[in-house]
Parts: C-alpha cells; structure tokens; sequence
C-alpha cells in the first residue's frame, strides 16, 4: 500500500503527534515487517510524511507512559519500542482490512486520463484503471489485452447506441468475434466512423492478440506507445458515437 494512501485512509493529519507516531509504526510493521522502532525512525518516518520533527524525549514519554501508552521498552533491542500487544491486536482489528482490498485500483492517467474517460459506467471505469495499473507497473502484456478489451466494448456499445447491433450479431444471438467487429465497423455507414480513425482498428486489435495468443511474444513500453495517441483518439470517438460523452 502506497504512504500516501494509507494516511488518507487513517486520516493521519487530522491526529495528535502521538497517534500519528503510533499509525507511522503500524504502516511499517504491515508493509516492512518492523517489530521494533527506534525514535530515531520514527522521527524520521514522521517528518517523511510531512509532519514537524518531534521531540523524541518527550514523544517517547507519550507512547510508553500513562494509561494511553503504546509500546513497551523492548528488551531483545536496545532502547527500541515495540507495540504492546493489546495494542496491535487492536489495530489489526480496526485497519488491518486496508492491506486486503480486493477492490480499489491505485491508478493515475499513467496511460489514459481518467477525469475525462471514467465515472461514464462502473465497467469502464474499472478497465481503464486497469489499464492505467497495468502500464504503470510494466504489464504491458496485461496492459495491451485489456486495452484490446476496451476497444471492443467501445464498438460494441457504439453499435447498441446507434441501433444496428444486429449488425454485429450473429445467428445465435451472440457477437462476432472482434476481427469480424472491425471489418464490419470500417466500411458501416450507419456507424460512420471517419477512415482516419478506422485505419487504425487494426492495430489495436493486434497489439492485444499478440499478447494474448503468441507463444514467445511479450509486448514493451513501445508497443503500447506506438499506438497511445491514436488509442485517445478512437476512444473520444466512439464515447461519443455510444452516447457517453
């Protein structure tokens, strides 16, 4: 989980020094494994954060005195504090749930922007995040299926929107595979998809068969750049030829 995410999620800012010391610990033991903590990294981790550099001796009072505390002097590591257990038991309880999220996708227009394509329907949404993962990790594998998935869906419902599905439909109620999709969306007049835009369908479709279907191909940061501008280009069209934009 990402540090700034994490102290979204806990609202960090908004937490006296001592509380702030103690979730600063808690994020290191989930994500680092850190059992014990020296004052000297916990004010560092504060000040990484943002926050002021504390008062080590009087911080440390606060988080191993009175009936609030927090941590206990270890004896394995010299002047180190570890969390009492209650203490952590308690805040696997409460947050230990952020590091099981099988939902949220940290992603951030690393290939497509989001403020402008997202928040049309949940499903694209999600895939274009994807998407955007994907690249910014160096999937480009993944990446490049799921942007052929994309552009597929984006047919699909330009068809429906335009009222010639049929088009695309074959005899068993089910659609045609994507390359009888494209063949069909380059030259349908009711569709109207300019040539300048058709001519790539191609390509887009391609980059993500590669990926999906060649034994010894894998897809590079140059495969999806080579086609990125023109993939913007295709998907601002048929938003709007599928009624989102």
């Amino acid at each position: 989980m990402q540090l700034l995410t994490y102290m979204e999620a806990v609202d960090m800012t908004a937490k006296p020094e001592a509380e702030r010391a103690k979730f600063i610990c808690f994020y290191h033991y989930k994500e680092d494994a850190i059992t014990s903590f020296s004052m000297a990294n916990i004010s560092q981790w504060l000040e990484e954060c943002g926050f002021s550099k504390p008062n080590t001796s009087r911080l440390k009072g606060y988080l191993t005195k009175g009936k609030d505390k927090v941590f206990f002097i270890s004896k394995a590591h010299n002047n180190a504090l570890e969390f009492i257990p209650a203490v952590l038991q308690g805040m696997e309880r409460d947050y230990g749930a952020l590091w099981m999220d099988t939902v949220t996708i940290e992603s951030h227009d690393e290939l497509i922007e989001e403020a402008k394509f997202c928040g049309k329907r949940p499903f694209l949404t999600r895939l274009i995040q994807q998407i955007n993962f994907t690249y910014g990790k160096n999937c480009f594998d993944a990446c490049a299926v799921l942007m052929r998935r994309l552009f597929e869906v984006l047919l699909v419902l330009a068809y429906q929107h335009k009222g010639i599905e049929a088009d695309i439909t074959k005899a068993d109620g089910s659609h045609k595979m994507l390359e009888g999709i494209v063949k069909d969306a380059v030259q349908n007049g009711k569709l109207g998809i300019p040539a300048r835009i058709s001519k790539n369908f191609d390509a887009f479709r391609e980059v993500g068969n590669n990926s999906a279907h060649s034994i010894t191909y894998t897809a590079g940061k140059l495969d999806i750049d080579k086609i990125a501008r023109d993939y913007r280009v295709m998907m601002e069209d048929l938003y709007n030829r599928a009624g989102l934009m």
